[in-house]
């Protein structure tokens, strides 16, 4: 008597299935990777984002002094003289800046933003700083900093930190780099730029 012997190729096309799957997720990750990526400019190293809540009525601003000496912030934007870093944008709170007109549709990211961009690094410690300009709301305000780099994209620090007052002005992070430019140190020792002179 015959022993009839089947052979299935049913394992076979789960295995490649499977392949398949992981090849498709590896690609969505890098592709992922690549758009946050493009979404930067292409002439930045760093850069220093605040943001706060798009209900607020706060007006916070970002201080960032570069190792070089060069303070930037809404009324230094550019930072003076070979200054390597600057303010992109000065947001001022829901009602002035980050809201519509009442007779105008259309959408408004849920957040207040302000950048700083690095176009450059040099050795040194540079320091970042959030300052409450203007105090509307009752309430205390919640800021979120963060230092990304560039290219390869990576966060690098995040804090956040409460606000309370007109003129409160708190350091969200110090940040070391080397001559290539590189973070090499992080810490939070506190430093005021907003009047470092006393004038």
């Amino acid at each position: 008597m015959k022993i009839r012997r089947f052979f299935s190729f049913r394992p076979f096309i789960d295995v490649l299935f499977c392949c398949l799957l992981m090849l498709v997720a590896i690609l969505f990750l890098l592709k992922s990777e690549e758009e946050k990526t493009k979404m930067r400019p292409p002439n930045t190293l760093y850069e220093v984002i605040l943001t706060w809540a798009g209900e607020s009525e706060d007006d916070l601003d970002l201080y960032v002094q570069a190792a070089s000496g060069h303070v930037v912030s809404f009324n230094n934007r550019e930072g003076g003289e070979g200054s390597l870093i600057s303010l992109n944008h000065d947001a001022l709170g829901k009602s002035r800046n980050n809201s519509l007109s009442v007779d105008i549709e259309g959408k408004v990211v849920g957040f207040n933003e302000e950048i700083v961009a690095f176009r450059g690094a040099t050795a040194g410690e540079n320091i970042v700083n959030v300052h409450v300009y203007s105090k509307k709301d009752a309430e205390p305000v919640e800021a979120t900093i963060t230092l990304i780099k560039i290219k390869p994209y990576k966060q690098i620090v995040m804090k956040k930190k409460t606000l309370i007052a007109t003129g409160d002005e708190k350091t969200a992070f110090r940040f070391k780099t080397d001559k290539n430019g590189e973070v090499i140190e992080i810490n939070e020792l506190p430093a005021i730029l907003t009047n470092p002179l006393g004038e």
